[in-house]
């Protein structure tokens, strides 16, 4: 008996160490060719690089815009001039869906005709307020909704559905998540723009949506470092100061940041804004401490940094003496982010090309090691150009893959995996409306849908999708100016009602205070950060986001018959003055 038990239990440790040993080899085979294709992206990201001339070089750290849909004279000119390393589009640049794809295959065309590597095409698209590509894109709500709902598996689905939907039109760099707090409901430029106004809610939703968005294809850019949400200044239009210590920032703006970046984030914006606390003379996109000392250092960041934009007057109008383009090199950054081309290209090209001449990015180390800052920022670029795949039949070096099977094999895996997720994801026809009507949220206290009931409810809302919505559940609607005379139906106890903005909601208010008997709710689709006035007889819901889809989901969450939680932010207090108005359209 005891030698069959011994036989038994030898022959499971050799089954088990069998299986084990396989497990581990298989482990260590993955690590190996995983190592195998950093350093190669490394070393060809440093032979690309040391190929390149002084101008080409220089160039490379810029990215500029173009005026038009197509890549016309202008564009081409701008390329030939300036050789960048990539290109912001706007909304001005981008209407259909096949003119999207022509712009960026032309543009990767152009770079390759004029010898360049392959542009870096980037945009803001947050959702909600700022939405540049309206076509071939899913119109999600914006990141206060998607953060209001508190599910890291809705951010991570947005967050991956964007990237990949973009990375099939051409654009590989996306600038979103915003991780900054707006913990200061007198923001004019973050607002709903933000994913919420604690700590928790950014790290784990925004932080969710940045690494869906790194899983499908256009990299994204966490910003705006070291956080731009405590601010009642836009940096667009003047420059915000925070008398903040490092160790306050710690606690709260960093936050979102550490986590992000300790999960693998590669790219990281820079905000116009002075922490004199911490660098009394520059903001931190021009700030050596802040970009180096405390993210590259502190927060071991390793990835590409790009600036805001430049032309913003935090910047043009406070440091444009300073040479804000070699500062920024100087400070940490590896791109100058330009939102314009002709006379503010050239001009940041020739204050960085005479810094290079001049040998102002040459330094040695304390171990005597001799570096060249602006060729280490042209090196991180051209190395994520490399890692995703950039370098296509439409490049300069169309066959540069075949170099390494490692890296062409992972490239393949990479697309195959986003490829399959995206085509599940699709295959579940209501998440984009379920993540709709899960960001509604009640003010000021959560609200109770189940005594909505069609026959003594009317409508007076504007919005023609919200309208059609609340047909389907037999809520009828009529013009605003029917109000006096449908007021005296003493069947109808509720009346509903749209708003995108304060006038809107201040009216309504002002015919709740004048029919105290009946209840009034007010489906507010934009920023929930106006006077917003209580009664007893006054609720709101908020959606955060005036997409066709969120006023959907107002009509839907209104009559599911659930309750529906209330707001989770800082808003105003009573008395408050509303925030002046930034360089952000309320409206799309």
């Amino acid at each position: 008996m005891n030698q069959v038990l011994l036989r038994t239990s030898f022959s499971l440790f050799l089954l088990f160490g069998f299986f084990g040993s396989s497990y581990c080899f298989g482990f260590y085979l993955t690590e190996l060719a995983a190592n195998e294709r950093k350093v190669w992206l490394e070393e060809k990201a440093w032979a690309i690089t040391n190929a390149m001339t002084e101008a080409e070089l220089v160039g490379q750290t810029i990215h500029i815009a173009i005026p038009q849909k197509i890549v016309d004279a202008v564009a081409l000119e701008e390329i030939a001039a300036t050789q960048p390393g990539g290109i912001i589009l706007f909304g001005k640049n981008l209407g259909k869906k096949e003119e999207i794809l022509s712009l960026t295959n032309n543009l990767q065309s152009a770079a390759k005709d004029k010898g360049l590597s392959p542009f870096l095409i980037s945009t803001d698209q947050e959702g909600g307020r700022v939405f540049r590509v309206q076509d071939g894109i899913t119109h999600y709500p914006g990141a206060m909704a998607v953060g209001q709902t508190g599910n890291t598996e809705w951010g991570e689905t947005v967050g991956f559905v964007t990237s990949y939907e973009l990375r099939n039109l051409g654009l590989n760099f996306l600038f979103a998540p915003v991780l900054d707090i707006n913990n200061n409901p007198l923001n004019p430029v973050i607002n709903t723009r933000s994913f919420g106004s604690d700590s928790k809610r950014v790290s784990d939703v925004a932080v969710a949506y940045e690494r869906g968005a790194r899983a499908g294809g256009c990299l994204p850019v966490i910003k705006h470092f070291p956080g731009h949400g405590d601010t009642t200044v836009d940096s667009h239009l003047g420059l915000p100061i925070i008398n903040k210590s490092l160790e306050e920032l710690e606690q709260l703006e960093l936050v979102p940041f550490k986590r992000s970046i300790t999960g693998g984030a590669e790219a990281v914006m820079s905000a116009h804004i002075m922490y004199p606390k911490i660098d009394p003379q520059f903001p931190a996109t021009l700030s050596k401490t802040i970009l180096t000392d405390v993210l590259r250092k502190n927060l071991n960041f390793d990835g590409i940094i790009i600036t805001d934009a430049m032309e913003m007057h935090a910047i043009s109008k406070n440091y444009e003496k300073d040479r804000p383009g070699v500062l920024t090199i100087l400070a940490g950054a590896n791109i100058v982010l330009l939102t314009s081309w002709g006379e503010t290209a050239r001009k940041f090209k020739a204050q960085l090309s005479d810094a290079y001449k001049n040998g102002e990015f040459r330094y040695v180390d304390k171990e005597g090691k001799e570096h060249d800052k602006l060729k280490e920022a042209v090196q991180k670029q051209i190395r994520k150009k490399l890692e995703l795949g950039l370098y296509d039949e439409n490049s300069i070096l169309p066959k540069v893959y075949d170099e390494n099977p490692k890296q062409k094999e992972y490239l393949a895996n990479w697309n195959l995996e986003r490829n399959q997720r995206y085509t599940k994801l699709s295959e579940s026809k209501n998440f984009v409306k379920e993540i709709n009507e899960d960001s509604i949220r009640a003010y000021p206290k959560s609200f109770v849908t189940s005594g909505i009931l069609s026959e003594g409810t009317l409508s007076f809302v504007k919005n023609n999708r919200l309208k059609e919505t609340l047909g389907t559940k037999k809520i009828n609607s009529v013009p605003f100016k029917n109000f006096p005379s449908r007021s005296k139906d003493k069947t109808v106890t509720t009346y509903l009602f749209d708003s995108t903005s304060e006038p809107e909601v201040l009216s309504v208010a002002a015919l709740a205070k004048k029919h105290p008997t009946k209840k009034f709710i007010i489906l507010h689709g934009g920023t929930p950060f106006i006077k917003l006035p209580e009664l007893p007889n006054l609720q709101y819901l908020l959606s955060f986001s005036l997409t066709q889809g969120s006023w959907e989901a107002f009509g839907e969450k209104l009559t599911s018959g659930k309750e529906i939680p209330k707001v989770d932010l800082i808003l105003l207090q009573k008395g408050s003055k509303t925030p002046s108005k930034g360089a952000f359209p309320e409206r799309l």
